[in-house]
């Protein structure tokens, strides 16, 4: 596991599977993707207005920490501000398992 302070940026994935999950992203030199606390975008569209949500990208696994393999991802890129503030107030604004400072 990493912190954030581990030049982690908090980023988006768009997967092959069409999936944006959002977290904590470091690039490994093999190309592939490191994530810690991946939530999946959510997102709806009502009466004209749309909604984005979060959830866990995996809630029932042990760890919190995934390798994405390069062949999987179609796209990263950082989000829009107000969307990082969401993410990080969802994920407590850490690394889950990392203590606040």
């Amino acid at each position: 596991m990493f912190s954030p302070k581990d030049d982690a940026k908090v980023k988006c994935i768009r997967l092959n599977t069409g999936e944006v999950i959002m977290g904590f992203v470091k690039q490994k030199s093999d190309g592939d993707l490191i994530i810690e606390e991946p939530q999946i975008i959510l997102t709806t569209a009502e009466s004209g207005k749309m909604q984005v949500d979060f959830a866990p990208w995996i809630p029932y696994a042990k760890d919190w920490t995934f390798v994405i393999s390069k062949d999987q991802v179609q796209t990263t890129f950082e989000p829009r501000p107000q969307l990082e503030t969401n993410y990080k107030n969802v994920t407590g604004n850490n690394v889950r398992g990392m203590v606040k400072k």
